[in-house]
């Protein structure tokens, strides 16, 4: 049996189309229509998302049924001892046993009283030492002594970490591959460098997935729905829940762009 690769390749030249024509008519490079064809699947930097993307507008483009295409996708890359790639995400540090245990002098109870002390210890020191003077001047009450500022309590202020943004990986070649995930139905426009590629309503689980040249710009109707990786790198949601916005993203990062208005969303 012919692997999905292969399949792809003969419809492409059933149509009488090269690779650079495909790329004209789908907005995907050359590079990875070449890799779906030889069944390269590492050269994918969005991983699995990005892949089942763009064998999706890939098999509409050839006249191939897209749900048969991502079925043979499945079963190839899962029964035939081909792994799915998947996005990189950031390896969670591990936390060696050494960081975790406390030692014994360390415990909760000890570090309360310890605090404790540390509070107490400047004002019993004060209290002593002007008891002292009284009595040893026969009685004769000496000047109160304050105690210097540095002893004063002060609460600590409670440290925060730091919000971790999502990295933006560089696209070897230039451009921008963005790819979206619809968490449920969701209306979505794309444009990529300057011209509509699609508008449309997107249901649950699906992707879809572009790359550009310079930009690509997405408009949605319901941010929460929308879920965006951009060069591999998880973005997040669009945007809030209920909310009409529009992001946009070139070979260095998200860019700035103008808002959505009423009139441009559906």
């Amino acid at each position: 049996m012919q692997t999905l690769g292969v399949w792809l390749r003969q419809a492409r030249e059933a149509r009488g189309a090269t690779l650079k024509e495909a790329e004209e008519a789908t907005h995907i490079r050359v590079r990875f229509l070449e890799a779906l064809e030889v069944w390269n699947l590492a050269a994918f930097p969005g991983g699995d998302v990005q892949i089942r993307g763009f064998l999706r507008i890939y098999a509409r483009y050839l006249g191939l049924s897209p749900d048969q295409v991502l079925s043979r996708y499945t079963a190839e890359a899962q029964g035939g001892g081909v792994a799915a790639p998947t996005a990189p995400r950031g390896a969670k540090p591990a936390i060696s046993s050494s960081s975790t245990s406390r030692p014994r002098w360390m415990s909760a109870e000890r570090l309360i009283v310890a605090s404790i002390l540390l509070v107490l210890l400047p004002t019993i020191a004060v209290g002593g030492w002007y008891y002292f003077n009284r009595w040893a001047g026969g009685g004769e009450a000496a000047p109160t002594a304050t105690a210097p500022a540095e002893f004063a309590s002060t609460p600590l202020a409670p440290q925060t970490s730091p919000l971790v943004t999502p990295t933006f990986p560089a696209n070897p070649d230039g451009g921008v591959t963005l790819a979206l995930e619809a968490i449920e139905h969701v209306w979505a426009r794309v444009t990529v460098d300057g011209t509509p590629v699609f508008e449309g309503m997107l249901a649950p689980e699906q992707a879809e997935s572009w790359s550009g040249q310079e930009t690509v710009i997405v408009d949605t109707g319901n941010g929460a729905g929308l879920q965006v990786t951009v060069n591999g790198q998880p973005q997040g949601p669009m945007c809030g829940r209920g909310e009409t916005c529009r992001r946009g993203w070139g070979a260095d990062g998200e860019i700035a762009v103008s808002p959505l208005t009423p009139t441009t969303a559906p």
